[in-house]
């Protein structure tokens, strides 16, 4: 910190304020596994944070630790709340008692930072990574809260990172590596013990570093979404209306409404090839690649935020669908200049039709669930099938 802002100055010369919190991985990995492994039990509890929060934070930033603290830059104010666990934070409620006078005077935003994401609010219940609801709960009287969370690593192409309800709560992705949302076909699964049918390998985001730049107007405020690694956008600003709307706000309902649904362009191609290959866990079988071009602002007018890819055979008269997955395109999460490849969809033998021809229906979708007009394969005939 202090190499790139010397006694807390940019460039410019002005003041830059600390407005950082711990996170789980700050306090907690003295006790981990791999760290144990990597460093010794011994050097492990002489140095971790967690054994010494207020003396490790007071040696990196020159400043007394507080678990809850309050900075007033320019008239707004910015709370932080360092992690605890992850289910809520001790002594938050009395906090807000304490200050609600200053944080409801004059109608402001002022913003709150914890690591995990309020329970029910950005990434709703999908990402892994959420508190108790506590703070939810807490922070449901004061329309004028912005809250930052990012225990998620939620990719910032997701607009599902933008919720707003009785107040406003934001993931911030992160600086180090991303996970791109779960129970896709070639993305980590988080669910740990079990082991998902997968016959992609799962993408390697650890390429990807993510924040915004907020400014903050009287009568807005916005969000620009960038990458760092190319320094790219990935996706349009986030404006938000001020003061928020009670009975309109930027709810992910309201939002799903006018989102813009993708649409592969009018000279899109889709097409198989066949193969031996091995899934995820290491087994071999025959495999079918379904092969597609990217729908991205610029030559669609949106971009996709993943993709349906559906097996479909007739069996007389009616059609079947014997198989759905979703898919990311390679480098969904970074800006769409480098996602301008084509996106595949593997499937195993053992996944299709066997006594039927079958094609591929390909939907680009948004991360709200509107779908596109789908792209065919042609129809995939092997021996035995009718």
């Amino acid at each position: 910190w202090f190499k790139v802002f010397p006694k807390n100055k940019g460039l410019n010369g002005k003041k830059t304020a600390q407005l950082f919190v711990y996170g789980n991985h700050d306090v907690e990995a003295y006790t981990w596994g791999g760290t144990i492994k990597s460093v010794g039990k011994e050097t492990a509890e002489a140095q971790g944070i967690g054994k010494r929060p207020a003396e490790a934070w007071k040696q990196c930033f020159k400043e007394d630790y507080q678990p809850i603290w309050m900075k007033t830059i320019k008239g707004y104010h910015f709370i932080g709340a360092h992690w605890h666990d992850q289910n809520n934070i001790p002594g938050f409620s009395e906090f807000l008692d304490k200050h609600d006078a200053e944080l409801t005077a004059d109608g402001k935003p002022f913003f709150y930072i914890q690591h995990p994401h309020p329970k029910d609010t950005c990434n709703c219940a999908w990402a892994w990574g959420r508190d108790d609801g506590t703070v939810t709960k807490l922070l449901s009287k004061y329309p004028n809260a912005i809250a930052f969370s990012g225990h998620s690593h939620s990719p910032l192409d997701d607009e599902r990172n933008l919720w707003q309800g009785s107040f406003t709560s934001i993931g911030t992705s992160s600086l180090k590596y991303l996970y791109p949302m779960p129970a896709r076909e070639n993305t980590y699964q988080d669910d740990w013990g079990a082991k998902p049918p997968s016959q992609m390998p799962k993408m390697d985001p650890s390429d990807g570093r993510q924040g915004m730049l907020m400014r903050v107007y009287d009568n807005a405020i916005t969000f620009e979404r960038r990458e760092f690694v190319y320094d790219e956008p990935v996706g349009d600003a986030w404006v938000l209306p001020w003061p928020i709307s009670r009975e309109e706000p930027l709810s992910f309902e309201n939002r799903a409404k006018t989102a813009a649904i993708p649409h592969f362009p009018a000279d899109a191609k889709a097409y198989v090839t066949t193969g031996t290959g091995k899934d995820r866990y290491g087994t071999e079988q025959e495999q079918v690649t379904v092969h597609f071009p990217s729908v991205l602002k610029k030559n669609a007018g949106v971009r996709a935020f993943d993709y349906e890819v559906q097996v479909e055979y007739d069996w007389l008269d009616v059609q079947h669908i014997a198989s759905t997955k979703r898919v990311f395109s390679p480098k969904c999460y970074l800006g769409e200049e480098k996602d301008t490849g084509e996106v595949i969809c593997v499937y195993g033998a053992s996944e299709l039709p066997k006594d039927f021809a079958y094609r591929f229906a390909i939907r680009p979708c948004n991360c709200f669930g509107g779908k596109g007009k789908p792209l065919y394969t042609d129809l995939v005939k092997q021996p035995n099938r009718k």
